[in-house]
């Protein structure tokens, strides 16, 4: 059964094993995913664009650079993709190792496809919704101190005159601020209100 996909996501996969490549690009490619293959960690940080959402599959040991040393220099240069790592020798000081460095998986070879499959959803849902939170934190950045205020008390559930009398205001300064930061953030309703202020919190 195919799993739900991210349409503007891309899972990389960085290889020098490359009949496992093409494997794993016809496994993801038949669930619906968008795939790009490199053979080594060079030809990724020639040709791969930070920007695109998506994940990172990397393995583990790879000539010239490993994949571990590839997820340090990405570190560096603005990846915030989520990072898997492929390994035919796991073990347990192997995956502390890479958790410590912040990777979101560990998977060994030769790996399970439902396993496999499902790693990836997580990464890619995890990227996604850590670019909505930098937007959302972004857009609340814009707001007025004053219009900060109104949104906060909107969100409790308290009335335009009700906010107008604990902030000294009047009713229609009220509903101009509350018009102009719904407008910033890109809300409607109380509703969507309250989900934004979880996500910048």
């Amino acid at each position: 059964m195919k799993r739900k996909t991210e349409k503007s996501s891309l899972v990389r996969l960085v290889d020098d094993d490359l009949d496992l490549l093409e494997g794993l690009t016809y496994m993801l490619e038949e669930e619906g995913w968008k795939v790009r293959t490199y053979p080594n960690a060079e030809s990724f940080l020639e040709l791969d664009d930070s920007d695109t959402p998506g994940c990172i599959v990397l393995d583990y040991i790879m000539p010239r650079i490993t994949g571990v040393e590839l997820q340090q220099m990405l570190e560096k240069r603005g990846f915030k993709q989520p990072v898997l790592f492929l390994t035919a020798h796991a073990d347990l000081d192997m995956a502390i190792s890479v958790f410590r460095k912040g990777a979101e998986n560990l998977l060994k070879k030769p790996v399970d496809p439902d396993e496999f499959l499902e790693a990836i959803q997580k990464a890619v849902e995890r990227d996604r919704r850590q670019r909505e939170n930098k937007q959302s934190a972004g857009r609340y950045a814009a707001l007025s101190e004053r219009e900060r205020e109104v949104i906060r008390l909107v969100s409790e559930g308290l009335m335009n005159n009700q906010i107008a009398e604990r902030l000294g205001l009047s009713e229609r300064t009220v509903e101009s601020h509350r018009f102009h930061a719904y407008q910033k953030i890109g809300v409607s309703t109380a509703k969507e209100l309250k989900k934004f202020l979880e996500e910048v919190n």
